[in-house]
């Protein structure tokens, strides 16, 4: 997800795509909203307001959005791969909730979207 530069905030939109890159490469990081404000060269406040205002979601479902969408690749293209695997490396506790927030997401179990995965559906949300 890349952000456009409005006109006379492209300052902004270069600070929130530097954010976006460096939560797309630090997913298996712990990624506070102290650590990204930095990133961004913000306030940790003024840092989750604008974050929202630019992305229209907190950071905080914006990382779990993006650690889904890894975790759905990863149940399609490594069919050998166990699901509680890849839950507990999305960050999940148990499968449960894992397999709660996936269909939250995709509309379907892990192993739903495993065997016949949805990937028209969910464009909108990822």
């Amino acid at each position: 997800m890349k952000l456009e530069p409005r006109s006379n905030e492209s300052s902004y939109a270069r600070r929130f795509n530097r954010v976006l890159d460096y939560i797309g490469q630090h997913l298996d990081d712990t990624l506070t909203v102290e650590c990204l404000s930095k990133v961004a060269n913000f306030s940790k406040f003024h840092f989750h307001r604008q974050f929202y205002e630019y992305c229209g979601i907190n950071i905080g479902r914006y990382i779990q959005l993006m650690k889904l969408k890894r975790a759905s690749y990863r149940l399609v293209f490594n069919p050998e791969e166990r699901i509680i695997d890849i839950a507990l490396d999305a960050g999940f506790e148990n499968p449960e909730s894992f397999s709660r927030a996936f269909k939250n997401t995709f509309g379907q179990t892990p192993k739903e979207f495993r065997k016949n995965p949805a990937w028209a559906s969910n464009r909108g949300t990822l």
